[in-house]
């Protein structure tokens, strides 16, 4: 148990699997946490003093995926030496770490999702934030204000976050959000990695250059301080160069269009609000890659929309090749599907991790590449040939795997049957001798019978004298001279000859030494492609991008998207719009809509309707299109022109944080603060009831103002779906503000939803059709309904006078809401005494009451 505590002395916070022979075997409190999370049978040793659990080795994956997946760190020790010549205890070392955020087998992994490590240093509101994908290799650093943090933590999704250790007992200020809002692990790493000093020499050491200055950066910041923290753990967990990691690269916020966590979870980019599912987001509805490299870049394509003009119309532009060229498509796309996951087979051969069967699926992938480009070449398109140009160069590559390895390459290293015959010539005589052992024999027996004239001649084989030539007494002075005498019988002598000699080495060691021989062979193939590895890698991210732009050059042609025209001017218009999501799923049924808006003109529009009619839908298709256009993708519309857009903004759907103390109508807030704060009038914003989480007056009023400051202080390009009607009157008053509502036919007690937006206000919400739908019970219908008449008897006066309209005129400057007229009626009512007033004094004041709520003094329906 020594070299079992020296090992976990190295690795406390770890659980550590420590091999022994067969088995996996867990200790003292590991194997207690073991049993209780894998259900494994807890035994014990020494009298009960040392509990003991452990697991096949052959089941090691599975077991696993469970602890990391149950947020356990786990060290890996392995038998370092050969037990039969061993001189005492076998000698182990810990070979690997796994963590969370530095996975690499592929039965650990998402095969469509990045898995990606992160690191942050802060220092004056300002963040250095490093991620690293360990598994492709791929290494970003960004540096941005410690306001939007977590906003961009949450775009890439981080497994596991490193943070530096403070000097005090004080935690990071991001832990608590870091592990509750994103619920991502968070692991604490020496402050002295962290340090400008430590980073320079961690990166140019990796990256074998006396400076960084080739790779963009002219001096260590923040985000390479980050940078180097991450490759520090990397070194620590993977015990391995981990060769394939790519230099890091420079990204900066503006590059890509701004979607915040709330913008994603509320336009379900990658999971539904109601399940949380994949299935019914965006992400599955414009799915159409063929190859798990191409379904991780999609996933990155749609978090970070490009702001870019010139590689927006490069992505549409081979869009719309491979939309032409439905032949070469197809075919393009039958190969990517048969390629497998290049990106990680080379992530497995930087960590020299990789196996036989890695090497040869690398191989077959990469004799595809000939295939590729040529058909790329074909296309005659530049976007193309651009993508062609990292497929060339690894020919010889893929026909030295090829050559080398067998179809059926196995997974593990030890076994043989690595190698194709023909590849090493001793390998080739060895598997003779085993496999044409029984031959050999025969043959040898008979040229010996032949040689000798001894017609009895026999050769057999014991465990205790291994092979021998056995002659009868009666043909001993027949004996050749080179036989030499190994064993006395009693009717017959055994003899052993040179020949044979060599062959019960041969044949006895034959294939341990194939096996052996095989290993060596197949380290000196892995460790020569090492070189290798950044044009593989960068023929792996050319074929991903093929992937995802053939994909989408297929939902083109099969769905009848349109190319986005991104202009100059502040607009956002669509003729004919479908939701991505929905159309897929009602197919004909599903009715197209049209949106204009213009920043700084007709910017922002109020849509009114009923429930259930489609207003939540069509604010979000808007987004949603627009989001596709920035991604360079072609979109489910008749036409679409937009200008750029910085941000997308969107505050919809209901949700509690309880956890952290705030209500439906708090979170409601926030997210509307952050809106008005931040969005510009580059922005996008998708309003949906906002306000209804409070009483109606002090929805009204914030509805109101919110409305006032988008239109009138952000002029952002705005969608608002409301109840409150009383907004409509907004667009008598403001400029940028138009009304918009759904449709519908009603035909004698039914209600039909056309979903169809048109011009102008909508004069009901129809909300008790929408309870009819439902299923409530009869009675408490036919009881809303009444007491529905009863309040439109008494307040409802929508349909007769704009009242906060009339109000806005007579002050032209001051907005000034609830200084109601109502309310100085009644009072004056209340104070009236009906003897003292004849009927002049009484005509005279219901005169004034008219034009205090702005009716004109004339009969009914006259104007105002």
């Amino acid at each position: 148990m020594r070299q079992y505590r020296e090992q976990k002395a190295q690795v406390p916070d770890a659980i550590l699997l420590f091999r022994m022979g067969d088995f996996y075997e867990l200790f003292f409190e590991d194997a207690e946490l073991g049993a209780r999370l894998l259900g494994l049978t807890l035994t014990s040793r020494d009298g009960g003093r040392t509990p003991l659990a452990g697991i096949p080795h052959h089941a090691l994956e599975g077991y696993l995926a469970r602890l990391v997946a149950a947020g356990c760190k786990v060290a890996i020790s392995e038998q370092i030496e050969d037990a039969r010549q061993a001189k005492g205890v076998v000698q182990r070392a810990i070979v690997r770490i796994v963590t969370p955020g530095t996975l690499t087998d592929e039965a650990l992994l998402d095969r469509t999702r990045s898995n990606v490590l992160a690191a942050l240093v802060t220092q004056g509101g300002q963040v250095g934030l490093a991620t690293l994908e360990l598994s492709t290799g791929e290494f970003v650093v960004q540096l941005c204000p410690e306001a939007r943090v977590l906003e961009e933590l949450g775009r890439r999704a981080p497994a596991e976050v490193l943070l530096p250790e403070s000097d005090g007992p004080a935690r990071h200020p991001l832990e608590g959000e870091l592990r509750g809002r994103l619920e991502v692990p968070v692991t604490y790493r020496s402050a002295a990695d962290f340090t400008p000093a430590r980073a320079e020499q961690l990166l140019r050491g990796h990256f074998e250059t006396a400076s960084l200055e080739g790779f963009g950066f002219e001096r260590i910041d923040l985000s390479l301080q980050a940078a180097g923290g991450l490759l520090a753990y990397v070194r620590e967990t993977q015990r391995a160069a981990a060769r394939h990691l790519r230099p890091p690269r420079r990204e900066s916020l503006d590059e890509f269009l701004v979607l915040d966590p709330v913008t994603l979870r509320s336009l379900e980019v990658e999971r539904t609000l109601r399940t949380g599912a994949r299935e019914g987001s965006l992400l599955a509805a414009v799915d159409r890659t063929c190859n798990p490299m191409g379904a991780r870049l999609l996933r990155n394509w749609l978090c970070y929309p490009l702001r870019d003009r010139v590689e927006i119309a490069a992505r549409q532009h081979l869009i719309a090749a491979l939309r032409e060229a439905a032949a070469t498509r197809a075919a393009l796309r039958r190969t990517l599907k048969a390629l497998g996951d290049l990106e990680r087979m080379i992530g497995r051969l930087g960590v020299l991790r990789t196996t036989p069967r890695d090497l040869r699926a690398l191989g077959f992938g990469l004799r595809q590449l000939a295939e590729l480009r040529t058909a790329l070449r074909g296309l005659r398109c530049a976007e193309a040939d651009a993508l062609a140009a990292p497929l060339d160069g690894l020919d010889d590559v893929a026909a030295r795997l090829c050559a080398a390895l067998r179809p059926d390459a196995p997974l593990t290293l030890r076994e043989g049957g690595i190698f194709n015959d023909g590849y090493h010539a001793e390998l080739d005589r060895l598997r003779l001798v085993t496999r044409d052992g029984e031959r050999w024999l025969v043959e040898f027996q008979a040229r010996e019978i032949e040689r000798t004239g001894i017609a009895s001649l026999k050769v057999a084989y014991n465990k205790v004298f291994g092979f021998y030539i056995e002659v009868t007494n009666a043909n001993r002075d027949r004996v050749p001279p080179d036989y030499v005498r190994k064993q006395t019988m009693k009717n017959a002598e055994r003899y052993i000859t040179d020949e044979l000699k060599r062959y019960e080495a041969d044949a006895l060691s034959a294939e341990t030494r194939a096996n052996d021989l095989e290993y060596e062979l197949f380290l000196a193939l892995r460790d020569g492609l090492l070189a290798d590895i950044p044009a593989m890698q960068r023929a792996a991210a050319a074929l991903a991008r093929l992937d995802v732009l053939a994909g989408w050059a297929e939902l083109a042609a099969t769905r009848h998207y349109a190319r986005p025209e991104f202009v100059t001017e502040p607009v956002l218009s669509i003729r004919g719009g479908r939701h991505p999501v929905l159309e897929q799923v009602l197919e004909a049924a599903f009715v197209p809509n049209d949106t204009e808006l213009v920043a700084g003109g007709a910017s922002l529009a109020l849509i009114t309707g009923p429930n259930m009619a489609g207003k939540s839908t069509y604010i979000r298709q808007v987004a949603l299109l627009a989001l596709l256009a920035h991604c360079g993708a072609w979109v489910p519309a008749e036409a679409m022109r937009l200008g750029l857009i910085d941000r997308i903004f969107t505050r919809v759907g209901a949700a509690d944080e309880l956890a952290r103390g705030q209500s439906t109508f708090m979170v409601e807030m926030v997210e509307t603060a952050n809106i008005l704060h931040n969005a510009t009038a580059r922005s996008l914003v998708i309003l949906d009831e906002v306000g209804r989480g409070t009483s109606t007056y002090d929805g009204v009023a914030l509805a109101w103002a919110i409305t006032e400051h988008l239109a009138l202080q952000t002029g952002a390009r705005t969608l608002f779906a409301t109840h409150y009607h009383e907004l409509t009157e907004l667009a008598e008053l403001l400029d940028p503000v138009f009304n918009l509502n759904v449709a519908v036919r009603e035909y004698e007690d039914q209600v039909v939803f056309l979903h169809r937006i048109v011009p102008g206000a909508a004069g009901r919400s129809y909300g008790l059709h929408v309870g009819k739908l439902a299923g409530l019970p009869r009675a408490v219908l036919e009881r809303a309904n009444a007491v529905l008449t009863e309040l439109e008897k008494t307040f409802a006066r929508e349909s007769q006078r704009p009242v906060l309209a009339a109000v806005q005129r007579r002050r032209t400057r001051q907005l000034r809401l609830f200084e109601e007229p109502e309310e100085l009626i009644v009072r004056q009512l209340r104070e009236l005494d009906p003897a003292r007033c004849d009927p002049a004094a009484a005509r005279e004041l219901l005169a004034q009451w008219r034009r205090l709520l702005g009716l004109p003094d004339g009969p009914p329906g006259s104007p105002p």
